[in-house]
């Protein structure tokens, strides 16, 4: 009986070595961070400084790596209050607008708070993930690099120019929509009418009203702006110019305390339209309209004013039949037409 006895080689090819420096990409993740705050986020949002952080280790990763590559991390917390959640969005859709892609979206509700999860991937490896536990009113943005070369290994690729610069940052997209109040509530990424005339010289300063509520479940009777300050209407035609706009005015509805009195309001029976017919109760309840006048074709603020919710109950019905019950009283619109007179009519 003869018996041949061989050695295979189990070990495989080596990994492939990283080609940038852990420090390197540590500065992209820095520079990732630093344009997702300036691009999506609003002065109220509190941002902490980026925090470092490197793992060891890169054979888990789905492309393989080396046991001695670094792989950096960076991180940032940003608090909002009750807008945490909008400014989460924001910073999804703008990472979506710098190349994050396979985005995937849920509730873990396995911990003892739930938590909303957003992750997504970059091609040039970086990860994505962001996580907020509700009502929280904070969350993180982790930002995790593919494998590195780490600075205590010789024989690495140079410190820095390994990599290529980052595009320019996206522009904002227009809505050029009355119903829709993207402009309103994320001028950093929506603006209105990128061609809009700029807010400049002699009036009369053409306007767009964009009216919205925080609140779902939250009726107000619906207001427009004064006789004259919307731009005139194309020729033969039963729409308006909207390249004439300059000001977009955002209106935002609060509810602030129980008025303690009950309206009725009567709804034809199609269509469920005021005007008579079936009646139907609400809560009415005192409110006030936060405007923000923007300019149309950059979103940047030019006034910010409050107007009181005055109108009587009979004249806070909403136009149509909701099965909200809660309502807000109506805009005191002498007081609204007050704020807005002088910007229409400004010289600048």
């Amino acid at each position: 009986m003869l018996v041949l006895a061989g050695c295979t080689d189990k070990t495989g090819p080596e990994p492939l070595a990283p080609v940038v420096t852990t420090q390197e990409f540590e500065q992209r993740l820095t520079e990732r961070l630093s344009r997702a705050v300036s691009g999506a986020l609003e002065p109220e949002a509190k941002v902490t400084p980026p925090s470092h952080s490197r793992s060891v280790g890169c054979a888990e990763l789905p492309e393989g790596g080396p046991t001695w590559g670094v792989r950096p991390r960076a991180e940032m917390t940003v608090s909002a209050g009750g807008k945490a959640e909008k400014y989460l969005d924001d910073v999804d859709m703008w990472m979506l607008r710098e190349g994050f892609a396979e985005h995937t979206k849920r509730w873990r509700i396995d911990t003892p708070a739930d938590v909303r999860e957003v992750t997504a991937e970059h091609e040039d490896g970086t990860q994505l993930l962001m996580e907020m536990a509700r009502n929280s009113g904070t969350f993180t943005v982790v930002l995790t690099g593919p494998c590195t070369w780490p600075p205590d290994r010789p024989g690495g690729p140079p410190s820095s120019g390994r990599l290529p610069p980052l595009p320019p940052p996206p522009g904002p997209t227009q809505t050029r929509s009355e119903a829709l109040n993207d402009a309103c509530t994320s001028p950093k990424l929506s603006v209105y009418n990128l061609s809009s005339r700029p807010f400049a010289g002699r009036g009369p300063h053409p306007m767009a009203l964009v009216r919205y509520s925080d609140e779902r479940s939250m009726e107000y009777a619906e207001f427009f702006l004064p006789d004259g300050f919307e731009p005139r209407y194309q020729p033969g035609t039963s729409r308006r110019n909207l390249d004439q706009v300059q000001l977009l005015v955002c209106v935002r509805v609060t509810a602030t305390r129980d008025s303690r009195q009950d309206v009725t309001c009567r709804y034809a029976s199609e269509g469920a339209l005021l005007g008579g017919g079936r009646p139907f109760t609400f809560d009415l309840f005192e409110s006030v309209y936060d405007v923000t006048v923007r300019e149309a074709r950059s979103g940047n603020p030019v006034s910010r004013f409050t107007v009181p919710g005055r109108q009587g109950a009979e004249d806070s019905c909403p136009y149509r039949m909701s099965y909200n019950r809660k309502l807000a009283r109506g805009i005191d619109e002498a007081a609204f037409a007050r704020g807005l007179r002088p910007l229409f009519e400004a010289r600048r």
